[in-house]
């Protein structure tokens, strides 16, 4: 199934749940991933999943290895990252075939960051410099993809203003986007304004809200640092109270990832995608909260 059959088929009674993991980087932690962690995420019934993508080969197999053996083993829809960084238009055209021959049919479409060490995104020759330039290729050569795309409720830290933003997103939606699943974010008045914004230009797909579930101060912190996202002082104030116990760091993460999931399916939001980092406990406390206003399962 892909995105836009999803977000079709819930529309009228949910919204959609998915789940972000990334592929480890070594053999144990992979391990670790297919024995204990996606077996768990997978009993929580999400939608579908997604997997992340290593720039320059790093992870790329074991991406194609993780999202084929979420459709094949457990029957999930997945969804593969797909950057511009290091892929020439060849190299793009032989993962397409991949995702293919592994029956994968969505894909999410970004230009993705700079490799570690450098400050400046820098095309490789002959390959694509912006987001819709991938996704025009992929309509041109993969037409047959669900396709979904980033969005940036408080603006991309490259953007110098919010209507700049917008009009490189719609540029990503005419290309053919699916569907956009947003940056993280703690304050939903940040999520329903930048829908709004982004209705008022035009853009009409669906609005996915990306949350990302606090589980250390120190990883949150260096995470919101890198991608310009902010904490409201309330959530500011009950981490720093707690820093010291990092059970309850960790507590008052999931209590706000369930405020905010609430809150964000009163006023009718399309579907719900949390940035799970390769754990489940969490996960699976957050899930049984929204069972009891019900958010999860079809």
């Amino acid at each position: 199934m892909k995105f836009g059959e999803h977000y079709a088929k819930a529309k009228a009674t949910r919204p959609v749940i998915s789940y972000e993991v990334f592929p480890p980087k070594d053999e144990p932690a992979t391990q670790k991933l297919f024995e204990n962690v996606l077996p768990r995420l997978v009993d929580l019934g999400p939608d579908f999943m997604t997997v992340t993508y290593g720039a320059f080969g790093t992870t790329q197999d074991r991406t194609l290895e993780i999202a084929s053996r979420l459709k094949r083993d457990y029957g999930i829809e997945t969804a593969s990252h797909l950057t511009c960084v290091g892929s020439t238009p060849e190299r793009i055209d032989a993962v397409l075939q991949q995702l293919r021959n592994a029956g994968i049919n969505n894909i999410v479409a970004l230009r993705g960051d700079p490799p570690a060490g450098e400050e400046k995104f820098v095309p490789p020759e002959g390959g694509f410099s912006y987001a819709n330039e991938l996704i025009e290729h992929l309509r041109e050569r993969g037409a047959d993809f669900g396709v979904a795309v980033a969005g940036y409720p408080e603006r991309h830290i490259e953007a110098p203003d919010d209507a700049t933003d917008l009009a490189n997103l719609k540029r990503k939606v005419d290309a053919g986007a699916d569907i956009v699943i947003t940056q993280l974010f703690y304050d939903n008045d940040d999520y329903f304004q930048f829908v709004d914004r982004a209705r008022k230009i035009g853009i009409t797909v669906p609005i996915v809200a990306g949350l990302l579930p606090i589980q250390s101060l120190r990883q949150i912190k260096r995470i919101t640092s890198l991608c310009g996202s902010k904490m409201p002082a309330r959530l500011e104030k009950r981490l720093s109270d707690v820093q010291d116990d990092p059970d309850a760091v960790k507590e008052v993460g999931v209590e706000w990832a369930i405020g905010q999931c609430e809150e964000l399916f009163t006023k009718g939001v399309d579907g719900i995608h949390f940035y799970v980092l390769n754990r489940a406990k969490h996960m699976e406390r957050i899930t049984e909260a929204l069972k009891t206003f019900g958010l999860q399962g079809a």
